[in-house]
């Protein structure tokens, strides 16, 4: 298979390829999403919603929003501390940022006037969007990275809506009882071969670390970037929590036997494929995120865990019935659509039960929150 999507991007990953030989799948993800301009996260396309590639939560309703800053209110309250920050990493086009402080500036006005909302973002283009669609809230700023901030120097929230599934992530299979790391070069066709070569102390230090047994045969995903990012947030809090929405699942249920291709995907066109070299800077790359890494490496730097559940549960216990309910005993058109929207949120094999909440915590005396009240049952999905 050749390389095909955007000319300029497949001329520079051809290059560094012919430069150093061959190069790991991770750092051919890295180029593909991320690359200046070029990569699919930093490049002027629509991304989200219907013109986009896929949808998110925050996309559905502005009801995620509104729950999330029904939370983020009591933390605010339970902390009762000055310099209060809520933090949200990667923030797409702002929307989730727009209704999550139009609640709070509606709805719990105290909290509005004493916090700073800051965006981590890497994105121009998303900035663009962003900055117009939060122009009337004064207290927002933009910062590029996690690192741009000093150690202890956060006292607040940090949240993430689907981050850590659209990190770069090495390849890995396991053959003939050994772990292999995939590399990519290119024969002389300019075709695409995949090579397997020996894993880095790092690959090898992850999975003894987290105890994972990768089966005989299976082709997988080690998310190092993951591992390092959870370690600079737990650095830079000083009190407060860490509230990560996304879908993925803890190691002992992300690397059983039945997921022997891994769970890499392209989305393009609200369509999904294995096609990783196809579309190349013009279509997403994500894998599901192992939630045991993100608590365990969140441990080693103070970040305590406080519950595990899914985005049903987690929407559930902060009111989300309610509402319907309310929705319900409307006849009219505009309610009943809104009803679906709201629904899939919570939906089981869908957004509410494919999609994890994981919440942790530093420095909090009576660290209990609102959104775990319902906890999902306890099976191997769930044991972190």
């Amino acid at each position: 298979m050749k390389l095909t999507g955007k000319p300029e991007l497949i001329s520079l990953i051809k290059k560094r390829i012919q430069n150093e030989g061959a190069i790991s799948f991770r750092d051919f993800m890295d180029m593909a999403l991320y690359y200046p301009e070029l990569g699919y996260y930093t490049s002027k396309k629509d991304k989200i919603g219907g013109l986009g590639d896929f949808f998110t939560s925050s996309e559905l309703d502005e009801v995620f929003g509104n729950l999330l800053a029904k939370q983020f209110a009591e933390i605010f309250y339970k902390l009762n501390e000055k310099n209060f920050s809520i933090i949200e990493i990667g923030a797409g086009k702002g929307y989730l940022a727009f209704d999550i402080l139009s609640f709070l500036k509606n709805e719990f006005n105290d909290v509005f006037k004493n916090i700073e909302y800051i965006i981590i973002e890497k994105s121009p283009y998303h900035i663009e969007f962003q900055k117009e669609i939060l122009k009337d809230f004064p207290n927002v700023k933009w910062v590029q990275n996690i690192t741009d901030f000093e150690n202890e120097s956060i006292t607040g929230i940090i949240f993430s809506n689907e981050l850590f599934d659209s990190f770069p992530v090495h390849m890995i299979r396991k053959k003939n009882g050994n772990i292999y790391e995939i590399f990519i070069k290119l024969d002389e066709n300019d075709n695409v071969v995949e090579i397997e070569k020996n894993p880095s102390k790092e690959i090898i230090e992850y999975i003894s670390e987290l105890h994972i047994d990768i089966p005989e045969g299976m082709t997988t995903e080690i998310n190092l970037d993951a591992k390092e990012y959870i370690q600079e947030i737990g650095k830079k809090l000083k009190k407060g929590y860490v509230i990560t929405i996304d879908y993925g699942y803890p190691s002992k249920e992300l690397y059983k036997p039945y997921r022997m291709r891994g769970t890499l995907l392209c989305y393009y066109r609200h369509k999904y494929s294995e096609n990783y070299y196809e579309n190349v800077g013009l279509q997403d790359i994500t894998s599901h995120v192992n939630f045991s890494a993100l608590k365990f490496y969140g441990e080693k730097v103070g970040l305590k865990t406080l519950g595990f559940t899914d985005q049903a549960h987690f929407l559930t216990s902060l009111g989300l019935m309610d509402i319907i309910s309310k929705l319900q005993e409307k006849d009219d058109f505009s309610s009943f659509e809104r009803l679906n929207r709201l629904k899939t949120l919570v939906l089981p094999k869908g957004m509410g039960e494919k999609f994890k909440v994981l919440v942790q915590y530093k420095n909090v005396k009576n660290p209990d929150i609102k959104g775990l009240e319902l906890l999902p049952y306890q099976s191997d999905r769930f044991v972190l």
